[in-house]
């Protein structure tokens, strides 16, 4: 399924009356269709909605004991199971706990014990797939879809969301845009009995790994053992798979392990014909006998295809940028049954350990101020609130660096920096983008496997930097795609004295890198001056006007009205600097409509 509503319901059952079908009429507004199935009784109801193309199942229901299972998104039981009727099965033969650590994949389960009259949520080891929980009338409230739990009763745009959204594209920790909403946390199992939680506990934590704890050659056998599994897991459950290919290492994996497991599937790639992914994913896919689909660059999106991607993003994620998204996925899920991804492969290449340098691999504790201002918070402004509101963000992002690290002392600053990113820009930015898709078809990324991203976690970090144990695994085992030039010219294999002629192409790879981040950081925008910006052409739109009316928006709750028209009008002339700010803000006036148009009430 796409979506579903779980609701614990407190002991009078005439408090349920009107929320039930206000609940069940909520998601038919919200998604334009009936629900697949519903579960009701007098202490829960539970209803599912399915993806857009259809596959997967609805609830599935024990019709002796009358005990449930609701599964958002894709996931694996180690006895092979993958239906919901399987896993409820093993759900209810073991304790909660061992159910949660049988399951990997990319998944929020809710169980409903008939007995005991109790919701159970399980969530995935990162909370890539989002569910969030709202409380109404001694009800909890527990969805994949925010922006239904918004429209169930007033809300408050929260201020601190509302800046980490507009500055960094991106909502952190437990937040939602709403105060009243919550994410649920990564690898939990959170009981709720009565319409009131009792019970919250992790099945899994990076803290009780060892990181270090393999060789270079034992990790390389053991990651490419693991992702081989998960591609045959795959494989045996849908029958059109259709891999990411692109000119970088970690889409190359994925089809190194299908072409290990000996398993049928298509690759794709998307761009401009003339860039280097598509000519590489062109030209390598050739190499390998596989066919290739390619999606070409769309025009600027209608404002129905805004709308649509709104929807399917809970308004969490740019509009602009996921309307593009949305069209190569819609077109792609006709044919196929599920979308592979190369998602957390960067953990096994060293991702952002550039920041560690001269201390990389030592143990003492993570620059999180370092982190916040170098991969965060950089670029990020929040003048358009009101100044009792306003935060400054670097600061922010650094208390969350710190959070997200607390339990990890004495690790080397490496595994701290691979946890930061998994709990945060992963849980957050990556699963968002996930959650939403998921709505359409299956998404999945085999380096999300407990098995295989454990062993990367657990590498040495010299044997992931400059990517060398990816290098090293296609070397091995796939040397054809190791041969094969990456995006910048030089091949997928390690350097070596018969092969170091071929590395050149980095020279000019870094002095470009550091030219363009230099430029970056000083850029003054008159390069853009000539160019119509994107908002004033969207601005053209009626539709747009008219969500963009600064006498009706709802985040004048939060903004300051004389830097909101400022901005507005800024955004209407060629040129526009921010760009990606304009397209968030627009996202979050459009989803109050798409939402039913909640009240919202001041902070």
């Amino acid at each position: 399924m796409g979506i579903f509503v779980a609701i614990s319901a407190p002991p009078d059952p005439s408090a349920s009356e009107n929320l039930y079908p206000q609940a069940l009429q909520a998601g038919r507004n919200l998604f334009g269709r009936p629900p697949e199935s519903t579960v009701s009784k007098n202490w829960c109801l539970a209803t599912s909605f399915r993806r857009e193309n259809g596959f997967g199942s609805g609830i599935a229901t024990d019709v002796a004991s009358g005990n449930w299972i609701a599964v958002a998104g894709t996931c694996f039981h180690s006895s092979g199971a993958t239906a919901a009727e399987g896993l409820l099965k093993h759900a209810f033969s073991v304790s909660l706990d061992q159910f949660a650590q049988s399951i990997h994949g990319f998944f929020a389960i809710v169980l409903g014990n008939s007995k005991t009259q109790e919701l159970t949520v399980i969530t995935d080891i990162i909370g890539s797939c989002h569910l969030y929980l709202r409380q109404i009338s001694g009800h909890a409230i527990l969805s994949t879809s925010s922006l239904l739990l918004a429209s169930l009763a007033e809300v408050s745009l929260d201020p601190l969301s509302s800046q980490e959204f507009l500055g960094m594209g991106v909502i952190y920790e437990d937040r939602s845009l709403y105060r009243e909403i919550q994410k649920l946390p990564a690898a939990s199992v959170i009981t709720f009995k009565d319409g009131v939680e009792v019970g919250r506990r992790s099945y899994w934590e990076p803290s009780r790994l060892s990181p270090e704890s393999l060789t270079s050659a034992q990790a390389t056998e053991l990651l490419w053992n693991h992702l081989v599994s998960a591609a045959t897991q795959i494989d045996n459950r849908f029958e059109g798979i259709v891999c990411d290919l692109t000119g970088g290492y970690d889409s190359r994996a994925m089809a190194a392990a299908f072409l290990g497991a000996e398993r049928l599937f298509t690759t794709a790639v998307s761009g401009p014909s003339d860039t280097a992914d598509v000519t590489i994913s062109r030209g390598l896919a050739a190499k390998l006998g596989l066919q290739n689909l390619h999606s070409p660059p769309g025009g600027a999106p209608a404002f129905d295809d805004l709308s649509a991607a709104v929807q399917l993003t809970d308004g969490e994620y740019d509009v602009v940028e996921y309307s593009a998204i949305t069209r190569i996925h819609r077109a792609l899920s006709r044919n196929f049954q599920i979308s592979i991804n190369g998602s957390f492969g960067e953990v096994a290449r060293g991702y952002w350990w550039e920041l560690l340098f001269p201390h990389t691999g030592a143990r003492q504790a993570l620059d999180s101020h370092k982190l916040s201002a170098g991969r965060y918070a950089w670029n990020s402004a929040n003048d358009l609130f009101q100044k009792q509101f306003q935060v400054n963000l670097v600061d922010h992002m650094a208390a969350v660096v710190t959070r997200n690290t607390a339990d990890l002392a004495g690790s080397p600053n490496t595994f701290q920096m691979d946890v930061a990113y998994l709990r945060m820009r992963m849980q957050h930015w990556q699963g968002r983008i996930a959650s939403s898709t998921d709505r359409i078809w299956p998404c999945l990324s085999p380096f999300m496997f407990r098995p295989v991203l454990e062993t990367m976690l657990q590498s040495p970090h010299a044997a992931r930097q400059r990517s060398l144990l990816i290098r090293q695994m296609l070397a091995k085992y796939q040397p054809v795609l190791a041969e094969y030039p990456l995006e910048h010219g030089y091949p997928a294999a390690p350097m070596s004295v018969g092969n170091f002629w071929r590395f050149w192409p980095l020279v000019p790879y870094y002095g470009q890198r550091v030219s363009l981040k230099l430029a970056s950081r000083f850029a003054t925008g008159k390069s853009a001056a000539k160019q119509e910006s994107l908002s004033s052409r969207l601005w053209k739109m009626d539709e747009v006007r008219e969500v963009l009316d600064t006498q009706r928006m709802r985040t004048s709750s939060v903004l300051a009205p004389q830097a909101l028209i400022s901005f507005l009008e800024s955004s209407k002339q060629p040129g526009f600097s921010r760009q990606a700010e304009w397209n968030r803000l627009l996202r979050i006036e459009m989803a109050f409509s798409l939402g039913g148009q909640p009240k919202v009430t001041a902070p």
